[in-house]
């Protein structure tokens, strides 16, 4: 979901100051960042991986089923009613991000082929 953000907030409000990275363009950006920064981005995947399975070792989940690893809100709904519709809200949104950022990358990539986007998008 955040990748859709992510490929509109640089036309939206511009780039942040950087010196490596000056494209607007997400495509372009990917090659221009330092591999520095790839593999400071990597540890943190791998950092959270490894504290969500330490946590499922525990008993914890992150599937929905059973207690979530993280909800600093108490958030997560204790009754399985609201938990099945949260879940079913989750995924539509997750499916819909998935639509936008398709739907992106075929504007970016096959001009014209996405009516509702401008041609330079």
């Amino acid at each position: 979901m955040l990748a859709t953000v992510g490929w509109f907030f640089p036309y939206a409000f511009g780039a942040f100051d950087s010196q490596d990275v000056t494209s607007t363009d997400p495509m372009a950006a990917i090659l221009e960042a330092d591999p520095q920064w790839w593999a400071q981005f990597i540890l943190l995947c791998g950092t959270f991986e490894a504290y969500k399975y330490k946590k499922a070792l525990e008993g914890k989940s992150y599937t929905g089923k059973g207690d979530p690893v993280l909800d600093y809100a108490n958030g997560y709904p204790k009754s399985e009613e609201a938990r099945r519709k949260m879940e079913l809200m989750e995924l539509k949104n997750g499916r819909l991000a998935m639509l936008g950022i398709a739907s992106f990358l075929s504007a970016h990539y096959i001009a014209g082929s996405v009516p509702a986007l401008p041609a330079d998008f």
